[in-house]
């Protein structure tokens, strides 16, 4: 069956002011960095939730196929890339607009979840929780259920979470406003 890939790239960027997914860093678009590190040979299935024609266009070239997303909440988002991912035992929702994460993180979160299916495997760093997730399939009628602007966490219900260490810090930050993209370019650049 295979694990599923949901790349969520529909978000408005309205506290960055432009679409940060298409925001030049170290060389790249921003959401090129995002791209680059899914290991897709660890998926089933790879597929990117956009509301942009350029985001589309770049997700289409990098191989990765794509589901329009009309705009509304962002349980809205969760669904319709859960409705692309056909038959797999669990679904990594990764954030676009989160650069830094690492192939070898993700990796190790499939890693975990194929020795424990039944749980949630979410990324964290010295307890400070964050994206992705990965969710099992015994869950996937609770995240269609979602409404309004819950995250996928609010599916959870009691089944456990098992946290994946990060490398380090950076591989949680996100990119929401300019000055937070000021600081992994310069990250980037530090360690390139």
């Amino acid at each position: 069956m295979g694990i599923g890939c949901v790349i969520l790239a529909a978000g408005k960027s309205v506290r960055f002011g432009a679409n940060k997914l298409l925001a030049p860093l170290a060389g790249k678009l921003l959401l090129e960095h995002t791209l680059d590190a899914i290991p897709t040979p660890c998926f089933s299935q790879v597929v990117a939730v956009v509301s942009d024609p350029e985001v589309e266009a770049l997700c289409r070239r990098h191989g990765v196929k794509t589901v329009a997303y009309e705009g509304g909440p962002q349980s809205q988002s969760i669904r319709l890339g859960l409705e692309a991912v056909q038959n797999a035992e669990g679904c990594l929702f990764v954030l676009g607009d989160q650069p830094l994460c690492s192939t070898g993180s993700i990796r190790r979160l499939v890693a975990a979840f194929q020795t424990q299916p039944q749980l949630v495997h979410r990324l964290a760093y010295q307890g400070q929780p964050s994206s992705p997730t990965l969710f099992p399939a015994h869950l996937f009628p609770a995240l269609m259920e979602l409404a309004g602007e819950h995250g996928g966490m609010a599916a959870v219900g009691d089944t456990p979470v098992l946290y994946t260490e990060a490398a380090g810090p950076q591989e949680l930050w996100d990119a929401d406003t300019l000055e937070k993209l000021a600081r992994i370019q310069q990250y980037l650049l530090a360690h390139p």
